[in-house]
């Protein structure tokens, strides 16, 4: 009989102090297998911290909806952002992507750095902040397969 085993993930780690708290508390319950990190969250650095300390598996939370960028050269113009510096929102994201609007790489690429600096390693899982990464036809663009 094939064994099957559910992984249940805390996403948004590093938002805030207090998503924090409650993420580590549900793991400690045994309720979350793993988190995902929000890198670019006001807690970011708090939670890899608390996952080093608890022993959470953790993973990036790859963000391109919602918040500021990472990436340095996009704070400055970007498709990715809108006329105040922020991201579009769920649905200018979407409504910006439908279109081609989206350079999307170099920010992908400095969210893996910074989760690599925050961390010390890199992702063993990447996920999508509000489920980007399953818009129908765009999860190999969002995330293409790595290279060997």
């Amino acid at each position: 009989m094939v064994q099957v085993k559910l992984i249940v993930t805390g996403d948004d780690f590093g938002y805030c102090p207090r998503r924090n708290q409650g993420i580590v508390d549900c793991f400690l319950a045994g309720a979350v297998s793993n988190v995902s990190l929000l890198v670019n969250g006001s807690a970011a650095a708090d939670a890899a911290k608390l996952a080093r300390r608890y022993n959470i598996p953790i993973g990036l939370h790859a963000n391109l909806s919602e918040g500021s960028p990472v990436c340095e050269v996009l704070k400055t113009n970007s498709s990715l952002l809108n006329e105040d510096g922020f991201f579009h929102g769920k649905m200018g994201f979407r409504t910006a992507l439908s279109k081609g609007l989206l350079n999307m790489s170099e920010e992908l690429k400095a969210q893996v750095e910074l989760f690599h600096e925050l961390t010390g390693h890199l992702p063993p899982h990447m996920d999508g902040h509000q489920h980007v990464h399953v818009l129908p036809g765009k999860r190999t663009l969002l995330f293409p397969a790595p290279s060997r």
